[in-house]
C-alpha cells in the first residue's frame, strides 16, 4: 500500500488528468496496486515494498546539455531526467526521429498496428506508472528496405537531484519491411541522490527486417532501474538482443518477445555481474504464436560480494506454433559465499511438433582449475579473474562491434578485480 504522503501526491496528479484517458486510467491502476512486493509472484525476489513509502520528485527538470561522444554513431538520442533530447540524423533520409503524434500523421497505417498489438504478458504496475507520467513517445522510424551500416547510439542518462526523484521515459522503434539496423544503448547516470528510472521501449519489426539491440547498463549505486522492452516480430524478421547489466543498486529487466509471423528468428543474450549490495533481475518472455520460428536464449551471471541475482525465463509455444525450435540456457557462477542466485526457467507447450529445451545451473568456480593455475605461479586473484572472464566471454564474443567487445571486457575485469571479497 502507498504511504499517505505518496498517495496524496499522486492523487493530486490524477486530478489533473482526464479519468477516461489512457494516462488517467493507468494512474488509477497504479494507485490501486502500488509498487510490487514479494507477495507478487513475478516480484518474489525483487520486492519494491519500500518504494511505497517514498515520495519523489515525479517531474524533474530536463537538461539537454549532455556530453556526446561516439564517432561511429549516426544518431544520438540523449535522455536526461524525464525527457529525450534529439540530435536528428543528417546523412540518412531513411531514418526519422519524431514525436508519436508527428509519426502517426506521417505514417497513419501504423495506427492499426498500434491498436492491434497483443496484450502484454505479466503486465505490472510500473508499466502503468510509466504510461501515466511519461512524456509522449519518442519514435525512431526506419523506413522500407533501409540498411544503416553504422550502429545508432542511444545515450540514456538519468541525472539525480538533491531529492529522491523518478524518471519515466518511453521510446518506440518501428522498422518497416526489409529494414536493417543496429542500436547500441548506453544507460548511465550522474549524481548521488536516490533515483527510480522507469523506461519502456516498444519495438515493431516488420516483415523481413533485421534488428540488433545492445544495452550497456552501467549506473551509479543510487539508481534503481526498471527496464521494459516489448518486441513484436513479423514474418521473416530477425532480432538479436544483448543485455549487459553491470552496475546499479537494482536492475529489473523485463524483456518480452511476441513472435507473430513464421520464419522468425529471436536471439536473446544476457550477462549480469552484480556486486556488493546490488540486485539484478532478468525476466524474459518468448511467446511463439506462429509456426516455423526459432528462439535462442543464453544468459550468464557472475555474482560478487553479497549480490543477489534473479533469472525467470518463460517460453510459450501456442497451439498454432508447430515446427517451433525454442532453446533457453541460464548459467551462473557464485564468486562469493555470500551471493545468492534465484532461477526459474519455465516452458509451456500447446503444440505437438516442436523442439524445445530449457535449463539452468548455478555453482562455484572450479577448484581443480584454480589449483592448476596456482601451481603454475598465477596468484589466486588473477586465477579467479581469468576463470570468470573465460566464463562470460561466450556472451561477449557474440557482439560484432570490436570496440564494444573490448569496452565490456575491460569493465567486467575491473569490477571483478575490485570486488570486496572475491576470495570468499
Amino acid at each position: 500500500m502507498l504511504s499517505a504522503e505518496l498517495n496524496t501526491t499522486l492523487q493530486g496528479i490524477a486530478q489533473k488528468l482526464d479519468p477516461e484517458s489512457e494516462k488517467g486510467k493507468a494512474l488509477s491502476h497504479f494507485l490501486d496496486k502500488g509498487f510490487p512486493t514479494s507477495k507478487w509472484e513475478e516480484w518474489k525476489y525483487t520486492s519494491l515494498k519500500d518504494f511505497n513509502g517514498i515520495d519523489r520528485n515525479w517531474f524533474p527538470k530536463g537538461n539537454s546539455n549532455l556530453p556526446v561522444s561516439a564517432d561511429w554513431a549516426e544518431l544520438i538520442i540523449r535522455s536526461s531526467d524525464a525527457y529525450l533530447s534529439i540530435e536528428k540524423p543528417s546523412s540518412n533520409e531513411g531514418m526519422e526521429v519524431l514525436s508519436f503524434d508527428e509519426f502517426i500523421q506521417k505514417c497513419p497505417e501504423f495506427q492499426e498496428i498500434w491498436s492491434d498489438k497483443k496484450p502484454i504478458l505479466d503486465q505490472n504496475s510500473l508499466y502503468d506508472l510509466n504510461v501515466a507520467l511519461a512524456p509522449q513517445h519518442t519514435v525512431l522510424w526506419i523506413k522500407n528496405d533501409v540498411e544503416i551500416s553504422k550502429a545508432i547510439l542511444h545515450q540514456y542518462q538519468v541525472n539525480s537531484t538533491e531529492k529522491s526523484s523518478s524518471v519515466q521515459s518511453r521510446l518506440l522503434i518501428y522498422l518497416e519491411e526489409g529494414a536493417k539496423v543496429s542500436l547500441m544503448e548506453q544507460q548511465t547516470s550522474t549524481g548521488s541522490a536516490d533515483i527510480l528510472s522507469n523506461f519502456v521501449q516498444e519495438i515493431f519489426v516488420s516483415k523481413g527486417a533485421q534488428f540488433t539491440y545492445l544495452k550497456d547498463q552501467d549506473f551509479q549505486q543510487g539508481v534503481s532501474h526498471i527496464d521494459h522492452t516489448f518486441i513484436y516480430q513479423a514474418e521473416g524478421s530477425q532480432v538479436d538482443t544483448f543485455t549487459f547489466s553491470l552496475n546499479a543498486s537494482l536492475i529489473r529487466n523485463n524483456l518480452h518477445f511476441y513472435i507473430e509471423g513464421s520464419q522468425v528468428v529471436s536471439n536473446l543474450n544476457g550477462l549480469y555481474v552484480p556486486g556488493e549490495n546490488q540486485l539484478m533481475d532478468s525476466h524474459t518472455v518468448v511467446d511463439h504464436r506462429m509456426p516455423h520460428a526459432e528462439s535462442n536464449e543464453l544468459y550468464k551471471g557472475v555474482l560478487l560480494g553479497n549480490a543477489t541475482g534473479v533469472f525467470n525465463g518463460k517460453i510459450f509455444v501456442r497451439q498454432d506454433a508447430q515446427k517451433t525450435n525454442a532453446f533457453q540456457s541460464c548459467r551462473n557462477v557464485l564468486a562469493s559465499t555470500r551471493a545468492t542466485m534465484n532461477t526459474k526457467p519455465q516452458l509451456e507447450i500447446w503444440a505437438d511438433d516442436v523442439k524445445c529445451s530449457h535449463g539452468t545451473t548455478t555453482g562455484q568456480l572450479n577448484e581443480e582449475a584454480l589449483f592448476y593455475m596456482r601451481s603454475r605461479g598465477i596468484s589466486l586473484p588473477a586465477a579467479r579473474t581469468l576463470l570468470l572472464l573465460a566464463f562470460v566471454q561466450e556472451v561477449i564474443n557474440k557482439v560484432e562491434h570490436p570496440v564494444l567487445r573490448e569496452s565490456l571486457t575491460e569493465k567486467i575485469i575491473t569490477k571483478i578485480q575490485q570486488s570486496v571479497d572475491l576470495s570468499n
